[in-house]
Protein backbone atom coordinates (compact mmCIF):
# COMPACT_ATOMS: atom_id res chain seq x y z
CA UNK A 1 0.00 0.00 0.00
CA UNK A 2 2.84 2.42 0.83
CA UNK A 3 4.33 1.94 -2.66
CA UNK A 4 1.00 2.67 -4.34
CA UNK A 5 0.45 5.78 -2.23
CA UNK A 6 3.96 7.01 -3.05
CA UNK A 7 3.33 6.29 -6.72
CA UNK A 8 0.15 8.39 -6.68
CA UNK A 9 1.90 11.21 -4.82
CA UNK A 10 4.78 11.27 -7.32
CA UNK A 11 2.42 11.25 -10.30
CA UNK A 12 0.50 14.18 -8.83
CA UNK A 13 3.76 16.02 -8.15
CA UNK A 14 4.99 15.42 -11.70
CA UNK A 15 1.69 16.66 -13.13
CA UNK A 16 1.91 19.82 -10.97
CA UNK A 17 5.51 20.38 -12.07
CA UNK A 18 4.87 19.76 -15.77
CA UNK A 19 1.77 21.98 -15.76
CA UNK A 20 4.09 24.86 -14.87
CA UNK A 21 2.50 25.46 -11.48
CA UNK A 22 5.88 26.10 -9.84
CA UNK A 23 6.95 29.64 -10.49
CA UNK A 24 3.44 31.00 -10.11
CA UNK A 25 2.55 32.69 -6.84
CA UNK A 26 1.15 29.88 -4.72
CA UNK A 27 0.21 31.23 -1.34
CA UNK A 28 1.94 34.58 -1.31
CA UNK A 29 3.59 36.76 -3.90
CA UNK A 30 6.42 37.86 -1.61
CA UNK A 31 8.53 34.76 -2.20
CA UNK A 32 9.10 32.28 -5.02
CA UNK A 33 7.43 28.90 -4.89
CA UNK A 34 9.50 26.07 -3.44
CA UNK A 35 9.65 22.61 -4.98
CA UNK A 36 7.61 20.06 -3.03
CA UNK A 37 6.92 22.50 -0.14
CA UNK A 38 4.48 24.59 -2.20
CA UNK A 39 2.87 21.68 -3.98
CA UNK A 40 -0.67 20.55 -3.18
CA UNK A 41 0.91 17.15 -2.43
CA UNK A 42 2.78 18.60 0.58
CA UNK A 43 1.19 17.92 3.95
CA UNK A 44 2.67 21.10 5.41
CA UNK A 45 1.49 23.40 2.58
CA UNK A 46 -0.40 26.25 4.20
CA UNK A 47 0.94 25.43 7.66
CA UNK A 48 4.06 26.37 9.51
CA UNK A 49 6.64 23.70 8.77
CA UNK A 50 6.50 20.97 11.37
CA UNK A 51 8.18 17.59 11.62
CA UNK A 52 4.93 15.94 12.72
CA UNK A 53 3.35 16.58 9.33
CA UNK A 54 6.60 15.85 7.50
CA UNK A 55 6.90 12.45 9.20
CA UNK A 56 3.47 11.50 7.85
CA UNK A 57 4.54 12.29 4.27
CA UNK A 58 5.16 9.40 1.88
CA UNK A 59 8.50 11.04 0.95
CA UNK A 60 9.77 10.90 4.56
CA UNK A 61 11.52 7.51 4.13
CA UNK A 62 13.59 9.05 1.31
CA UNK A 63 15.02 11.79 3.56
CA UNK A 64 18.51 10.86 4.81
CA UNK A 65 18.41 10.25 8.56
CA UNK A 66 20.96 13.00 9.23
CA UNK A 67 18.71 15.54 7.45
CA UNK A 68 15.39 14.88 9.20
CA UNK A 69 16.00 17.86 11.51
CA UNK A 70 16.22 20.34 8.62
CA UNK A 71 13.53 23.00 8.16
CA UNK A 72 12.35 21.40 4.90
CA UNK A 73 13.58 17.78 5.14
CA UNK A 74 12.40 16.74 1.67
CA UNK A 75 14.75 19.33 0.14
CA UNK A 76 17.63 17.07 1.27
CA UNK A 77 16.57 13.94 -0.62
CA UNK A 78 19.34 13.04 -3.09
CA UNK A 79 18.04 13.60 -6.62
CA UNK A 80 20.81 11.89 -8.57
CA UNK A 81 24.03 9.89 -8.36
CA UNK A 82 26.00 13.08 -7.72
CA UNK A 83 24.05 13.56 -4.49
CA UNK A 84 22.53 16.85 -5.57
CA UNK A 85 19.46 17.86 -3.60
CA UNK A 86 16.84 20.54 -3.99
CA UNK A 87 18.59 22.45 -1.18
CA UNK A 88 22.05 22.23 -2.78
CA UNK A 89 20.71 23.23 -6.19
CA UNK A 90 18.83 26.20 -4.72
CA UNK A 91 22.15 27.30 -3.18
CA UNK A 92 24.59 26.50 -5.98
CA UNK A 93 22.72 25.63 -9.15
CA UNK A 94 20.63 27.33 -11.76
CA UNK A 95 16.88 27.11 -12.16
CA UNK A 96 17.48 25.01 -15.26
CA UNK A 97 19.75 22.54 -13.45
CA UNK A 98 17.30 22.31 -10.56
CA UNK A 99 14.33 21.68 -12.86
CA UNK A 100 16.28 19.09 -14.84
CA UNK A 101 17.45 17.20 -11.75
CA UNK A 102 14.02 17.31 -10.10
CA UNK A 103 12.17 16.15 -13.21
CA UNK A 104 14.74 13.39 -13.75
CA UNK A 105 14.36 12.25 -10.14
CA UNK A 106 10.58 12.14 -10.41
CA UNK A 107 10.73 10.10 -13.63
CA UNK A 108 13.40 7.75 -12.24
CA UNK A 109 11.55 7.09 -8.99
CA UNK A 110 8.25 6.60 -10.81
CA UNK A 111 9.91 4.10 -13.14
CA UNK A 112 11.41 2.18 -10.22
CA UNK A 113 8.06 1.98 -8.44
CA UNK A 114 6.17 0.96 -11.57
CA UNK A 115 8.73 -1.78 -12.29
CA UNK A 116 8.21 -3.32 -8.84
Amino acid sequence: MERIELLHLLKAELAFFEAGEYGRPFRSAWRPTLLIRDSPTCLTAGFAAGRERCRACKLWPLVPSDKTHERIPCHHIPLNAQGETIASLYRNGTQESLDEAYRGWLFSLLQQLEDQ
